[in-house]
């Protein structure tokens, strides 16, 4: 780890405690301590997370999501691997899970939104939705530290491989190769220890096709859109970026295919080069994006990006061993603490809630689930990456 007290201390953090609180989360996260629950319960409705807040507020109107919920299920799966005592890891997890669960149809699809009286309010799930539960699931069924978790997340996981094998385009086809890939070897493609490692060998093979073809797929998406100087999958680059280079990293390591992590570190030093600064993460911005030949947005600057990026870095980290990639993972991390364009923590030290994004001249202020659960996400898997170093 290179980041020090001085670094830290050029931030403006906006949170109550300063520069202590942002050297302090460091400490917590370097000893492998989980992340704190306080605002992911407070976003907890009847029946599952809810969407968005106001502030720090629960807005109820909007409902839930299955997105969001599968999001909540897998940050609360690797949080307890830090602390399996944890009831509010638990309880968290449990109701995310129940709401995955939940959404299921009697045809095998799933449903995505649901409003705040409990009623669906779409007839099928988005591609994006269903990717996240395969991706969730497939970690959760041989990771998951609870038995019961396991059990249902394995059940969900079987449910949907034929689903799994359709997805497209880019994101859901990304998300269900890192639950694919974590399914059939999680020693090697998963982020925490599996409990189960060999749960799987009954469906091993139809799991490992799905995955080859979706690892495929997403090799010939790079093939036809890369060119000199843009060494990426589409000719424009907007959200959820670094997923795609962790998803091939993933896949390399499960399918032990060198052609899939050279593209996976290739790929990710052109993102790399984009979004890294001069030490500092800068993610593409969804005002505008960055479209090949053009200039990059820097605002709305997302907590979903910074996740993503720390989870690419610690896939490289651990396929190759290098350990320049610990820094990078720590680097993006810290775009949440302040070390960012604005020098503005973006997360609530205290609660373990998230702001919505940087914007030009400060802050939003609100702390919805997919920011918060970002940043849950991304200190859980680094405090589990170093967790295992100890």
């Amino acid at each position: 780890m290179t980041l020090d007290a001085a670094s830290v201390s050029n931030a403006h953090d906006a949170s109550p405690n300063g520069v202590s609180g942002a050297m302090r989360l460091l400490s917590e996260v370097a000893a492998g301590n989980p992340p704190k629950f306080d605002h992911c319960l407070r976003m907890l409705g009847p029946f599952g997370m809810l969407q968005f807040a106001r502030g720090a507020t629960p807005h109820l109107h909007f409902g839930y999501c299955l997105d969001d919920n599968a999001r909540a299920f897998l940050a609360a799966v690797i949080a307890l691997y830090l602390d399996p005592q944890s009831a509010d890891a638990q309880r968290f997890g449990e109701a995310a899970l129940g709401f995955v669960e939940s959404c299921r149809r009697d045809d095998g699809r799933f449903h995505n939104l649901k409003g705040p009286d409990g009623t669906f309010t779409d007839e099928v799930g988005s591609p994006d939705s269903l990717g996240r539960l395969v991706w969730a699931a497939g970690i959760a069924a041989s990771c998951a530290p609870l038995v019961d978790w396991r059990e249902r997340a394995q059940k969900l996981l079987l449910g949907v491989l034929d689903q799994a094998e359709s997805l497209n385009p880019l994101h859901p086809m990304a998300y269900s190769i890192l639950g694919l890939a974590a399914a059939i070897a999680p020693s090697v493609a998963a982020p925490i220890p599996a409990v189960d490692p060999t749960w799987a060998q009954a469906d091993a093979g139809k799991m490992r096709g799905v995955l080859e073809r979706q690892c495929t797929r997403l090799v010939t998406l790079l093939e036809a859109n890369a060119q000199p100087q843009w060494d990426w999958f589409e000719s424009f680059m907007t959200w959820g970026n670094a997923r795609m280079p962790e998803a091939l990293l993933r896949g390399s390591a499960a399918l032990a295919d060198p052609s899939l992590q050279a593209a996976g570190l290739r790929t990710l030093g052109f993102l790399a080069s984009v979004t890294h600064e001069k030490d500092v993460f800068v993610p593409v911005g969804n005002k505008g994006w960055y479209e090949r030949g053009t200039e990059r947005a820097i605002y709305d600057q997302q907590p979903i990006e910074a996740c993503a990026m720390v989870d690419v870095w610690l896939a490289a980290a651990k396929l190759t061993g290098r350990v320049e990639y610990e820094s990078k993972a720590l680097e993006a991390f810290s775009w949440f603490i302040g070390l960012n364009t604005d020098r503005l923590a973006v997360v609530d030290t205290e609660s373990g809630g998230c702001r919505d994004g940087l914007e030009p001249g400060g802050l939003n202020t609100n702390m919805g689930a997919e920011s918060t659960l970002s940043y849950v996400h991304a200190h859980a898997s680094l405090a589990a990456y170093f967790r295992q170093k100890i």
